[in-house]
């Protein structure tokens, strides 16, 4: 599969949505969470919050690194994310990292932006940090330039013993569509070496997107897809479906028009028409001629 620049990735993400301007100045990203004395067995969540401090940012990306000997990874929520485009959801690359990096033209601007939220269960007794690494956030200032960042890590401290119980973790309960989305057909030589393919996103403020669905044509099943999607039919001459499916199973489905009319007689199923017509005359002319 032909690598993708992620620079032209950002670009065709920001093409699904309107882009606008602001200026920059500095930044602070705070792990919060209700507790930091938690019970084994417990769970609890830390949310992940950037303090723009009067900056514009509109870049994301870095690294959670937490103890995985004593902490065990539950849930990432990012339904109430401030980012609007994840390049790279937020997921857990391997034991104890949690890696993300996303992108909101227009930029963020405000004390308490939340970037998503990671809940854990303690899973023994014992005491450790929640850190970031590589973390970096660029300035909404046209160039993408790199702002300062100050950081503050999350300690906290797991017990046998009991303790107040602290407030629990509310489930999420979703009955909203995602949002209205119009995904885009692009072509680039870099990319797929040239092949039109699909972009696509939506956001889903509650539970979040768990998953993307694309189906070319009328008929047939959707199956799971990325964006960008290297279309099959090259032609263009389909109606082609994307289904954006939230955490909760709500399902928003958007239609791209086929770009070029099929002819007729490249439509297979007007031949299997005639071809079962063309069947039942047969058989009756058959019957008559029998019967004479």
């Amino acid at each position: 599969m032909t690598k993708i620049p992620k620079l032209k990735l950002i670009l065709l993400l920001i093409a699904c949505f309107l882009s606008l301007s602001a200026s920059a100045h500095a930044a602070e990203l705070n792990l919060i969470s209700q507790t930091h004395e938690i019970n084994v067995g417990q769970q609890f969540q830390i949310d992940v919050i950037l303090n723009t401090e009067g900056e514009s940012i509109n870049a994301v990306e870095g690294k959670i690194v937490f103890p995985a000997e004593l902490l065990e990874l539950k849930e990432i929520r990012d339904g109430n994310s401030s980012i609007n485009f994840w390049i790279e959801k937020p997921h857990s690359s391997q034991s104890g990292v949690i890696v993300f990096s996303g992108i909101t033209p227009g930029g963020l601007l405000g004390p308490k932006e939340l970037l998503f939220s990671v809940v854990f269960r303690a899973k023994k007794e014992g005491s450790g940090t929640i850190q970031t690494d590589g973390f970096r956030v660029l300035r909404n200032d046209g160039e993408g330039t790199p702002a300062n960042i100050k950081i503050s890590p999350l300690q906290f401290s797991i017990s046998q013993k009991s303790s107040p119980i602290s407030p629990a973790i509310e489930s999420i309960k979703d009955t909203e569509f995602p949002e209205d989305f119009k995904p885009i057909i692009a072509s680039d030589p870099s990319i797929f070496d040239g092949k039109y393919f699909l972009v696509f996103v939506t956001q889903d403020k509650i539970s979040g997107i768990a998953n993307y669905k694309v189906r070319e044509g009328k008929w047939g099943w959707f199956n799971v897809a990325e964006s960008p999607y290297l279309l099959i039919h090259q032609s263009l001459d389909r109606k082609i479906f994307v289904k954006a499916v939230d955490k909760n199973g709500n399902e928003r489905i958007a239609v791209v028009e086929p770009r070029y009319s099929i002819k007729w007689y490249e439509n297979y199923w007007i031949w299997i028409i005639i071809i079962i017509l063309g069947v039942i005359i047969a058989y009756l002319v058959k019957r008559i001629l029998w019967k004479k």
